[in-house]
């Protein structure tokens, strides 16, 4: 394809740009305008309803995370333990409702917190009943009461069950959504610990629904799974009519919901857009329904206005373009001419600016000029490295050969104990310096933590001793090298080197937990307070001793492994500290 200059571009990108597309408009915007618009509004729709199926997603999203403190309480697993054994039934009750009767009102829209023990006792916590301690849904409910369970408890999930009639109290008809979540016990998984539900009123999805909308011309609603209708404004007497069929597709539904709302206004169904979106998650049709009616007559007005502007706007084009081609024309030379002489490698040459040259070619210019300057300081700072990299490459061999011949002078005057602290130190500093951000086994990391806890254990005149394990099924899989060094050195310099007892101790045990390999340092030192364990646990490092290693330790830690890395402080038993370091399993593949 023969290549065309910039100003004959220029030329038809402006009869492209400008004269024949007035014409086209003149033509067919009249024919075009309806497609125009339902696309328009399509386009709006769709980014309203993402907006709400959003803001529901997390408002049921902060619901959860209520449910989630109770269902992970170990006190109300203990409690619930005692309920159905027998121990203090009246006392235990009271304690429940007290706890749950905190959450009800954290949060607007609760009507009742209910929990269902193995054994079937149901113990809750109601705002729409006359006592606060009888459900007032559950025997309505449904799937029933031991339906709900069965489903809850087969799994670790959260569900969530669509909106039905709950109650009638001071005569108001309450509608309520429910989640709920199995009871777990973190100390036995399998421990069947009975199930915690949330009912929330439906006036939440009507809160939802409302608040993404601007005007009156815009009304949403939802449908469930099973095609009932869960929130229909304040009309709350819909709700559970079935509309439509889920197994269909949405065309479908669209169809069913467009033809269901107009015979509930009474309106043409031409005279509204109709749109869905499904939410996966949920199982629900998220339904929004517009009046277009003002919208058509608005971008009538439009369309007749950009007609008049339309030869205002080529006769402007026609002078503009004619007037600002030239200096652009130039202004591309220019840059066109540095480029070429750069090729041919001169790197001193500089685009000259001037006060005629358009702003984008200006800042094309300043780019272009700021680069070679870069450039030219990259160069020399590369020459400067290569040399100064030449010149390290001498200084590890010159201390590996120093340490070797202390190492023999220790050996001809049998001083054994030094020797094995130099070959250890000349082994430590290899392993430091070749590929130190390399990963290796962690049989090759658990070595060289032997020797290097002997330098430490011989610096110290043995007054630790030092307890090391590790399991078989982690000695290949891989590890960063010297990520656990800086803990294992501020378990002995501060939890050890001070310790004047003769049972001073360091424990260093890898295994391997799931899918992840789990590295245990304790100490039975003086240990840390409870303030610097929360606040290592939270991130928070001190800015000056072993604040500044921790913390540099940990941000390695999360570098390498990301979310999969994770660092916990505990105390140790009786005294001491216990530092646990879970990284991912990996094994080396071939």
């Amino acid at each position: 394809m023969k290549k065309t200059s910039i100003k004959n571009r220029l030329i038809r990108t402006f009869i492209l740009t400008s004269i024949i597309p007035i014409l086209l408009i003149e033509l067919f915007s009249l024919i075009n305008i309806s497609s125009t618009l339902k696309e328009n509004m399509r386009i709006m729709s769709g980014s309203s309803l993402g907006q709400l199926d959003n803001n529901l997603n997390i408002s049921l999203e902060s619901y959860e995370d209520l449910l989630y403190q109770i269902y992970t309480d170990d006190d109300m697993v203990r409690w619930i333990g005692d309920l159905d054994n027998g121990v203090d039934e009246a006392v235990t009750v009271n304690q429940m409702r007290r706890a749950l009767s905190g959450l009800l009102y954290s949060k607007d829209y609760i009507r009742s917190i209910s929990v269902i023990t193995p054994k079937g006792s149901i113990v809750t916590y109601e705002q729409i009943a006359p006592a606060t301690y009888k459900s007032s849904w559950m025997d309505g409910f449904s799937l029933g009461i031991e339906g709900l369970y069965d489903d809850v408890i087969k799994d670790y999930d959260m569900h969530i069950y669509p909106t039905e009639f709950g109650t009638n109290f001071a005569q108001k008809d309450y509608y309520l959504l429910h989640i709920a979540h199995r009871i777990i016990d973190y100390r036995n998984l399998d421990r069947e610990c009975g199930i915690a539900i949330l009912s929330i009123d439906e006036e939440l999805l009507q809160s939802v629904c409302t608040g993404s909308v601007s005007g009156e011309e815009v009304f949403n609603f939802l449908v469930d799974g099973d095609g009932r209708i869960i929130s229909f404004g304040t009309d709350t007497a819909r709700i559970g009519e079935v509309i439509t069929d889920m197994t269909a597709g949405i065309e479908t539904r669209r169809d069913d919901y467009a033809s269901y709302y107009t015979g509930y206004a009474g309106a043409s169904p031409s005279s509204f857009g109709t749109y869905v979106i499904h939410d996966e998650k949920l199982g629900w049709d998220i339904v929004n329904v517009t009046d277009m009616s003002g919208l058509v007559t608005s971008q009538q007005r439009q369309l007749w206005l950009i007609l008049l502007l339309g030869t205002g706007v080529i006769v402007v084009a026609v002078f503009l373009s004619s007037r600002m081609s030239k200096n652009l024309i130039t202004s591309v030379g220019q840059i066109v001419d540095g480029m070429s002489q750069t090729r041919g490698g001169d790197l001193s040459v500089r685009i000259a600016k001037d006060e005629d040259m358009p702003l984008e070619i200006e800042r094309i210019a300043d780019g272009f000029n700021d680069t070679l300057e870069k450039l030219n300081d990259a160069i020399v700072r590369q020459q400067e490295a290569q040399i100064v990299a030449l010149e390290a490459q001498i200084n590890p061999h010159f201390l590996y050969n120093t340490l070797d011949t202390i190492n023999w002078m220790a050996i001809d005057r049998d001083e054994y104990d030094i020797s094995n602290a130099i070959s250890s130190l000349a082994t430590i500093l290899r392993y430091a310096i070749v590929n130190s951000n390399a990963e290796v086994h962690v049989r090759e990391e658990a070595e060289w933590m032997k020797k290097y806890i002997y330098l430490q254990q011989f610096r110290m005149k043995n007054r630790f001793s030092c307890s090391i394990f590790v399991a078989p099924d982690v000695q290949e899989a891989l590890i960063h090298k010297l990520l656990l060094q800086p803990f294992v050195e501020n378990a002995i310099v501060h939890g050890l080197d001070n310790k004047g007892e003769n049972d001073a101790a360091l424990k260093f045990h890898i295994e391997k937990n799931k899918d992840t390999i789990e590295i245990l340092i304790e100490d039975n030192g003086p240990g840390m307070d409870d303030e610097l364990i929360d606040k290592i646990n939270r991130g928070i490092y001190e800015e000056s001793g072993s604040g500044i290693g921790m913390r540099n330790a940990a941000t390695r830690l999360e570098m390498y492994y990301k979310k999969e890395g994770r660092l916990r402080v505990e105390k140790g038993e009786p005294r001491g500290t216990r530092i646990i370091i879970n990284i991912p399993y990996r094994i080396k593949s071939d």
